[in-house]
């Protein structure tokens, strides 16, 4: 199939560019002045009492789209149609073209010549302008042309094809969508393409519907005709929604798997109780089965039915969801949120229950990170699963863009702090003063176990007075469960044999990690043995520095050090 070729219309293709462009006579440039091959605007400027013109870019470009069109249309015997576009609609191409060109701005019809000039002895690769006319970015296409072709006449079917989908009403910039994701169909042969159209006309699809989602669903044009297709069709006629409707409802950017959509209407009909509701239901909220084909539906209902979703509890959260809801983005919300309360350790059953009463507004909103929550809400994972069991509705209040606020006190925080005070005012600080304010704010835990792991420091053999000077220098050290600080003394008096006194002049000895400690003390044992460093340094000498500081002053004085610091640090984690 062709177009008669029409060469009178080659004049009218000259309109395209401003009269100034052709019919004005260009002044010659003064000189001395430089030429502005991309200026944007033009520019009169008086030299000598002579006015000269700089041509703006967008007039450039007009005259290199009648130079394509007059190389693709009369060199190269391309339909006019085909050789319009390609000259019009491949802007990436045309500047691409125009940056190896080294002509005058203001050089007026010799432009148009020089760029065909060009083009006879410098052929380019047609597919390039012709996939980009269709509607495609350089990126999406440039694997898509063929190697070992050039010309598009090579492609025995290629713009016969094209022609049938232009006869069918389906704009170029469209076909780029078809040709992306069927590439096979412009490659049938002659009367293949119009016959399989034909095929689906046979199914009562109108031409407008046709043309709509052959767009849309391409892939239904390669292979015999799509029967899920046609069975998802006649379940919506059943039901009472015509093409009209359908078309109304197909989104020209997404890509249709018609078997999910037909998984997901079966599903739906058995989910309801009778035809009536499950109408009303599609009627209401039809991106049930237009978005991601019916497939986010499926993963939510997956995802309810393993929480204990019943199917009237299901169809109750389709019904409740808002209209315009995105489903993926729904899914990700309540995928969000059922992460959140595992994170703090709710049981299984109690997440099931939030879910099953609450999932239609969960997957509106985002929560903020587990993180925020612990930080922000000044509740421990146990206080938030209580307050959440009690009232799931509280979790409105913790959505992003929210202002969270703390939750408030119980009797147990009341008890706890008031034990922290007596605790504080033992070791001499002055009630409500602003030492003892910052102090209440370096401590974490209940009250009772300040006092529970104070006292067991003591019980190492140093005097109470000596704790209470380590606890003032370094509040953080009782923030640690009492075993862990039995690990760490340990580790320092008994194995590597610090006295205890150590522990009064640096207490902050027992913020650090056990893991550190031994990593540090390994290795300067190991430099020890190669005559690199003293012998029994300060604890303080150790721990304080950070790695790369450590390096540097110790780790490097042996040229094996860095590799057996690394090994060592590997050796730990493994323990």
């Amino acid at each position: 199939m062709s177009l008669i070729r029409n060469p009178r219309s080659f004049t009218g293709l000259f309109n395209w560019v401003p009269q100034v462009s052709v019919e004005t006579p260009f002044k010659t440039q003064p000189p001395g002045i430089p030429r502005f091959f991309t200026t944007r605007r033009t520019i009169d400027a008086e030299v000598s009492g002579e006015k000269w013109t700089v041509r703006p870019r967008a007039v450039i470009r007009k005259m290199a789209q009648v130079a394509m069109f007059d190389y693709f249309y009369h060199n190269r015997g391309l339909q006019f149609l085909v050789a319009e576009s390609m000259s019009k609609n491949a802007p990436v191409f045309n500047d691409n073209l125009l940056k190896k060109l080294d002509v005058d701005a203001d050089a007026g019809e010799d432009l148009v010549r020089s760029i065909t000039r060009f083009l006879w002895f410098h052929p380019v690769n047609e597919f390039e302008p012709f996939l980009e006319s269709l509607g495609l970015k350089p990126s999406e296409f440039s694997h898509l042309i063929p190697c070992d072709k050039m010309f598009l006449n090579e492609d025995a079917f290629l713009l016969e094809n094209y022609h049938v989908f232009w006869n069918y009403g389906i704009g170029r910039e469209k076909m780029g969508k078809i040709f992306k994701e069927a590439r096979e169909v412009f490659g049938y042969e002659t009367g293949v393409l119009a016959s399989k159209i034909k095929a689906y006309e046979g199914l009562g699809f109108s031409k407008l519907f046709l043309s709509k989602l052959i767009v849309c669903s391409p892939s239904i044009l390669i292979g015999n005709t799509n029967v899920e297709l046609a069975k998802v069709m006649e379940m919506l006629r059943s039901m009472g929604f015509g093409l009209d409707w359908v078309t109304e409802n197909l989104s020209e950017e997404a890509s249709y798997d018609w078997s999910s959509m037909h998984r997901c209407l079966s599903f739906l009909r058995d989910l309801c109780v009778d035809e009536d509701e499950l109408r009303e239901l599609i009627k209401e909220r039809p991106r049930l089965i237009f978005e991601n084909s019916g497939e986010w539906t499926l993963i939510l209902a997956g995802f309810q039915t393993k929480l204990g979703s019943s199917r009237s509890e299901l169809s109750s959260l389709f019904l409740k969801l808002p209209k315009i809801q995105d489903l993926g983005k729904c899914v990700s919300n309540l995928r969000h949120c059922f992460l959140f309360l595992k994170d703090i350790k709710m049981k299984a059953d109690e997440i099931g229950e939030v879910f099953r009463s609450h999932s239609s507004w969960l997957g509106v909103s985002r929560l903020k990170q587990t993180s925020t929550f612990l930080n922000t809400l000044k509740g421990g994972k146990k206080r938030l699963c209580e307050v959440i069991h009690n009232n799931p509705e509280e979790m409105k209040k913790w959505i992003k863009g929210s202002r969270v606020q703390p939750l408030p006190g119980t009797g147990v925080d009341t008890k706890s702090k008031a034990m922290k005070i007596q605790f504080l005012l033992d070791l001499g600080y002055k009630e409500n003063s602003e030492e003892m304010e910052r102090a209440l704010k370096s401590f974490r835990g209940r009250g009772s176990e300040l006092r529970e792991r104070f006292d067991f420091l003591v019980s190492l053999g140093l005097n109470e007075k000596d704790v209470k000077g380590m606890v003032k220098a370094s509040p953080g050290i009782l923030t640690q469960a009492s075993d862990v600080l039995e690990r760490k003394v340990n580790y320092l008096v008994d194995e590597l044999g610090y006295p205890l006194s150590s522990l009064v002049t640096f207490p902050s000895c027992l913020k650090y990690t056990l893991q550190r400690m031994k990593h540090r003390f390994a290795m300067f044992s190991w430099l020890q043995a190669r005559g690199k460093v003293d012998s029994k340094p300060a604890v303080s000498t150790i721990l304080v520095y950070s790695d790369k500081t450590f390096a540097t002053r110790f780790v490097n004085r042996h040229p094996d050090g860095p590799k057996h610091f690394e090994d060592l640090k590997k050796l730990l984690l493994c323990e």
